[in-house]
């Protein structure tokens, strides 16, 4: 068997003095070799790293520019369908349009060219179905299952009622508004009406 080494406190092996270099933040936090770190610490801005002609941004935020530019790719390779009536919302906005007439009056209330609009169309957020099983996992023992038949006729009850429910809300889909040419026809001929 190996005797263990014994190193007292007081001893000069137990400890020594070092020089140690690296980047240090103005809160004076030491970061060793991350100078990334450092910097991203101590800094309140920072030139835009996709592209230099771009504002200064935040450190801890994103270019607004780059931002802009990246949405509108996105929408511009978005596929497109004709819309005929559905629910659909702007894109990068929180107004939704659920028939013509809310978007014709949103279109001339604030003065907007329909195709300044990017739109895009809704998918609906149904309710969850409830498993019973899953709702009650911290009330029964491991690997328990319900017995009454009672509860389980009324978790089926409910859960009929929520396959039947219509949508709680809507988020934006990922395929834009293509507006029809009569409904941008009636926009412009209301605009010269009202001119």
């Amino acid at each position: 068997m190996r005797e263990e080494k014994v190193v007292m406190y007081e001893s000069p092996e137990a400890a020594s003095i070092q020089t140690v270099t690296g980047w240090v933040d103005p809160s004076g936090r030491f970061w060793g070799n991350d100078e990334h770190m450092a910097r991203y610490c101590g800094s309140t801005h920072r030139q835009c790293e996709k592209n230099p002609e771009h504002p200064i941004h935040a450190t801890n935020g994103w270019c607004k520019a780059c931002h802009s530019e990246s949405r509108a790719a996105k929408y511009a390779a978005m596929p497109k369908r004709a819309w005929g009536g559905e629910a659909i919302t702007e894109y990068d906005g929180d107004e939704y349009f659920f028939d013509e007439e809310s978007l014709r009056d949103y279109l001339l209330e604030h003065e907007i060219e329909p195709a300044d609009l990017k739109l895009v169309f809704c998918t609906p957020n149904y309710p969850s179905q409830i498993d019973p099983g899953d709702h009650f996992c911290d009330d029964l023992p491991e690997d328990g299952e319900i017995n009454d038949d009672q509860l389980l006729a009324a978790f089926e009850l409910l859960n009929e009622m929520i396959r039947n429910s219509p949508p709680l809300s809507w988020s934006p889909s990922s395929e834009a508004v293509e507006l029809p040419q009569s409904f941008l026809d009636m926009i412009k001929h209301e605009r010269e009406e009202a001119a």
